[in-house]
């Protein structure tokens, strides 16, 4: 019993710690071994920032968690979180069109979970 007790409360631990670090370091964290290499972005189209949120002085970011296929295409986006709920479609439909190099393992493209934050901001032309 003690036994089982001492590796719940290993496993809490652990998952405490994975918990609290920060998305960057979770990738770093998911990666075991130097066969694997991570996605990346090789097209990043904005998404629509509408004049009437602009008019509205709406800023804010999105955070969206989706699949990089391994043909390093955008599967399953979802919202993670969203400052600003009228943001959230346009973040959806800009990164839906997004392209990768996709991940691999032993050279292998494999999907990937990935987490992006897409930012909508004015900028002051002066």
């Amino acid at each position: 019993m003690k036994n089982k007790i001492l590796k719940l409360s290993s496993i809490l631990v652990a998952s405490a710690a994975f918990l609290s670090l920060a998305p960057s370091q979770l990738k770093a964290q998911a990666i075991i071994g130097s066969d694997v290499k991570l996605p990346h972005a090789v097209a990043q189209p904005a998404p629509n920032y509408s004049i009437d949120l602009r008019r509205e002085g709406v800023e804010g970011q999105v955070v969206v968690s989706f699949v990089v296929t391994p043909l390093g295409e955008v599967s399953n986006p979802v919202i993670v979180s969203s400052t600003d709920p009228r943001l959230g479609h346009p973040a959806l439909a800009a990164i839906s069109k997004w392209k990768y190099v996709p991940a691999t393992k032993a050279g292998v493209p494999v999907a990937t979970r990935v987490l992006e934050t897409v930012k909508f901001e004015l900028h002051d032309i002066s």
